[in-house]
């Protein structure tokens, strides 16, 4: 449990396990926090099928905070294909104290309970979050 009593739910931990190996038809899944736990906000999950990166930040709104996985295919710097399980915590400048407060104290909870993850990203704003930055972040770890 986070220091601010929010709950990763087992049912949440599961969902992510199927995205991590694969089992679920989803290129990213979004979880936001509802009461005093996380849960999986699937009217903003991206499949995979016809999506790409952008198909995942037109979801993301500058004045709701959101954790996102994504399962993120990219180029290493000598050319071989790979792809990692990416966490981005999007918590946007503009959206209200409270929910920044509520979302960054949750924040390691929620990366404790998503076991597998790769690459861990903190965004404030959309610049923070191309595909770019995303696969410079691939390319260091």
């Amino acid at each position: 449990m986070a220091m601010t009593g929010i709950t990763v739910p087992d049912e949440v931990q599961g969902v992510f396990n199927d995205f991590k190996l694969k089992r679920t038809p989803h290129f990213a899944m979004f979880f936001k926090i509802e009461g005093d736990e996380v849960v999986e906000d699937t009217e903003m999950h991206v499949p995979k099928e016809g999506s790409d990166f952008d198909s995942i930040l037109e979801k993301l709104d500058e004045s709701t905070p959101r954790y996102v996985v994504i399962d993120f295919n990219y180029e290493t710097t000598d050319g071989r294909p790979a792809d990692k399980i990416i966490f981005v915590a999007w918590i946007p400048d503009t959206c209200k104290i409270k929910d920044k407060m509520k979302y960054s104290g949750t924040k390691e909870s929620v990366k404790s309970a998503f076991v597998g993850i790769a690459v861990n990203i903190n965004a404030t704003d959309m610049s923070e979050v191309t595909s770019e930055e995303v696969t410079a972040a691939c390319n260091k770890v």
